[in-house]
């Protein structure tokens, strides 16, 4: 993962470095049907899971509601987008892996780039 990304919170960290290190393990993986399936359907969970996990740090932060807000809504969009492209390609639509994966990956780099480094702000410890 790229060094400029980290926030200096060693848990949340990590999990971007595990989302980050997921989206090439999936491009290495089967393109079968079955397996783009469980693969989105293991990738949502990942993402959703640290979604809580970086919530309920930033609950903790003294943070304005309003951002706290904003932050949360952009992780329910992130959210959404998974789940439509998990149901397209249930569905049988045919979105090429490679596109499916750039396409999370964008949404993720773009979250951590315009949300999650505002965290470096309000985090006065280290973790």
């Amino acid at each position: 993962m790229d060094e400029n990304l980290l926030l200096g919170v060693q848990h949340i960290d990590y999990q971007h470095h595990e989302i980050f290190r997921s989206f090439q393990g999936l491009l290495s993986s089967g393109t079968g049907d079955e397996s783009i399936s469980e693969a989105l359907s293991r990738l949502t969970s990942l993402i959703h899971n640290h979604f809580r996990s970086e919530e309920a740090f930033m609950d903790n932060l003294g943070m304005p509601a309003e951002e706290i807000l904003a932050h949360s809504r952009a992780h329910s969009e992130i959210i959404e987008s998974l789940t439509s492209i998990h149901l397209d390609a249930m569905m049988g639509l045919r979105v090429p892996f490679e596109e499916i994966i750039n396409r999370v990956s964008a949404y993720t780099s773009q979250h951590v780039i315009e949300f999650d480094l505002g965290l470096k702000a309000y985090n006065s410890e280290p973790d």
